[in-house]
């Protein structure tokens, strides 16, 4: 998948969740605590959902080393569904802890790697 057609994914999925409230936080968190040095330019919700997604994909290989997602590969629409679901399901009945939220944007927010 061509860098265009992604972004334009995650810009997809950025702007359905823009109807709930807890997308917000996610996206101001990512404004205050933007990632740098990247070649092409994240908005807030591009970061937000490579950031969640990076949290909600990450596993331990038999060594205990995290292992995070592929970015590359087949299904990216259907991957990024599953992610808005998941994000959905965890956050809509619960309210999210300022501090916590940005606690947890700084320890992430270097580890995102972007091909």
């Amino acid at each position: 998948m061509k860098e265009d057609e992604f972004l334009a994914l995650l810009d997809q999925a950025d702007s359905e969740l823009d109807s709930f409230s807890f997308w917000a936080s996610f996206k101001k968190a990512c404004a205050n605590y933007p990632i740098k040095g990247l070649k092409s330019k994240l908005t807030p919700g591009r970061q937000a959902l490579l950031i969640l997604w990076q949290a909600n994909t990450q596993a331990r290989d038999e060594r205990g080393n995290i292992i995070n997602f592929d970015l590359a590969g087949d299904l990216m629409e259907e991957r990024l569904e599953n992610l808005k679901e998941n994000l959905i399901g965890h956050f809509v009945d619960e309210e999210l802890d300022d501090r916590a939220l940005r606690k947890f944007f700084r320890s992430v927010v270097e580890q995102i790697k972007v091909k």
